[in-house]
């Protein structure tokens, strides 16, 4: 397809301007069909350009990327469960200076269970499946704990965590603390974490690009199989590795991404409202929340503007 667009281009152009007199002219004309494909809107991206997706997988939140953050409100700070989490921590640094780990280099258990309060919610504690009795029984406080070392706000020696340098200074000011928190899980985590899942790919992968079907898509209540379906559509390579033994391939990698785009990660930052229904039948829908509007700033693709 490519190549007969290609010789199509070739031939508008010898039309125009004779036949190519050196290859250097017949490469310039390559080079504008290219640069014309590469600036194109594709379907598939939801409109965007190959050009505009290099950025969104490339250089999220980048100052050409689509996908941008906003300036919040303390408001909107407060309900940002995992920043409360984080916030938590940051604060008892700054008022002790340091939290003396336990044994296993984990959060004291009297920190983990005013955290826990802050944050998602472990179904299986919520059940009485499980007790809260330390740092490893709650996710969302282990997701804490990891993410406050790739954001390089903490150090820890000797069993005692402090702030690094550039940390304490981070810390004092919510939107450059909630910036590189939301930059970090993006950038630096690893979405495959909590999970058996073979391929890490899928989820962390061109993240931007959820936020994108989200703000499309996420004003009425949805199935998390439809944006399953059109992150795969973008992204269809990312469907090697699953098998079908015991459920399709399509169904594995849709449950994959859902678990790891909603429920390990939109859910923690306040984006979505997330519904999981029984009856009559297992099925997850996802709103966006009304705060993700005021956190995340999603520009049309340059054809749409």
């Amino acid at each position: 397809m490519i190549n007969e667009e290609l010789q199509k281009h070739i031939t508008e152009c010898e039309k125009k301007y004779g036949p190519a007199p050196s290859l250097e002219v017949l490469n310039q004309w390559i080079g504008e069909f290219m640069q014309k494909l590469n600036n194109t809107g594709l379907p598939q991206f939801e409109g965007y350009s190959s050009t505009e997706m290099f950025a969104i997988i490339h250089g999220l939140w980048n100052e050409n990327s689509p996908v941008q953050m906003r300036e919040l409100s303390e408001e909107d700070f407060n309900a940002i469960p995992l920043f409360c989490q984080i916030k938590y921590i940051t604060d008892v640094l700054h008022r002790e200076g340091k939290i003396k780990l336990t044994s296993t280099k984990a959060i004291p258990p009297k920190f983990v269970k005013e955290m826990y309060e802050l944050g998602v919610r472990d179904w299986m504690i919520e059940e009485g499946y499980s007790k809260l009795r330390k740092e490893g029984d709650s996710q969302s406080v282990v997701l804490t704990h990891i993410l406050l070392k790739l954001m390089k706000i903490i150090k820890e020696q000797k069993g005692v965590m402090t702030f690094t340098k550039s940390g304490e200074m981070i810390a004092k000011n919510n939107q450059k603390l909630f910036e590189e928190l939301l930059m970090t899980f993006t950038n630096k985590f690893n979405f495959a974490y909590f999970d058996g899942y073979e391929n890490e790919s899928i989820g962390g992968m061109a993240s931007g690009f959820s936020f994108i079907l989200l703000s499309k898509y996420g004003i009425e209540k949805r199935s998390y199989k439809f944006y399953a379906e059109k992150y795969f559509k973008a992204f269809p390579d990312l469907l090697k590795g699953f098998d079908s033994n015991y459920s399709t391939i399509k169904e594995q990698g849709a449950r994959c991404f859902s678990l790891r785009t909603f429920e390990r990660f939109m859910l923690h930052f306040g984006l979505i409202e997330f519904e999981e229904t029984k009856h009559p039948e297992n099925e997850i829908y996802i709103t966006k929340s009304q705060l993700f509007d005021k956190i995340i700033q999603v520009i049309p693709p340059k054809d749409d503007k």
